[in-house]
């Protein structure tokens, strides 16, 4: 599926690509990086579950590919990295994060990514009526800031979405909770939408205000 396609069934909400003006606002697009070997090592041994969700913070044999080295070296400055995989089928923004230090993206399949800036928070909350839309095509790189809120790519073929992410090592790693903030892993300040009861209940901030936007795909 094209672009074009997704902006006709979404009529409702502006979808730009990374290669925009306006994503400078929220990260860059990497160029001169070939990702073939790793696109079809991570093609043939990670699956996308039919159901749901699925983030994995780190995968040694990713990590080894000299691409992600030169990703380490030019993005991070050499500080140390994990790079995992996010896979599955979400079609809606549910929630907002954030992270000290950017991420990075790397298409797999085409995907659209939800993005927003944390300058634009209040207190805990932020209102998705200021969120943007921007198509990834499969074999992009991009870099997210660490001043951009994002969360889970939305897929726009129904056999789902797949990236590999790049942040900080450590980050998304376990911790206590802490009262009364959006911390809820390291490294990772986190608010849902209401509507996501689960994630409240588990302790999560419902600080996703306004409309929860979602993209339509062709069944």
């Amino acid at each position: 599926m094209c672009i074009e396609d997704i902006r006709k069934l979404n009529g409702n909400l502006v979808i730009k690509t990374v290669e925009d003006i306006e994503f400078r606002e929220y990260g860059k697009l990497l160029t001169g990086l070939d990702f073939s070997s790793l696109i079809k090592y991570a093609e043939e041994t990670v699956k996308i579950p039919r159901e749901g969700n699925e983030y994995v913070p780190s995968i040694k044999e990713l990590e080894i590919f000299d691409v992600i080295g030169r990703i380490k070296d030019s993005v991070y400055g050499k500080l140390e990295i994990e790079a995992g995989s996010c896979t599955g089928n979400n079609t809606s923004l549910t929630g907002v994060e954030y992270h000290q230090g950017s991420e990075v993206d790397i298409g797999l399949t085409d995907c659209i990514l939800i993005i927003g800036k944390v300058q634009d928070m209040v207190g805990k909350t932020y209102d998705s009526s200021k969120a943007k839309a921007f198509y990834l095509k499969k074999g992009q790189a991009i870099e997210l800031y660490g001043t951009t809120l994002h969360y889970t790519p939305c897929k726009v073929e129904k056999n789902g979405f797949f990236t590999i992410v790049i942040l900080l090592k450590g980050t998304n790693s376990p911790i206590e909770n802490i009262k009364n903030s959006i911390i809820t892993k390291k490294n990772k300040w986190f608010i849902a939408h209401p509507s996501q009861i689960e994630k409240v209940k588990n302790g999560a901030y419902p600080g996703l205000l306004g409309d929860m936007i979602e993209i339509k795909i062709c069944s």
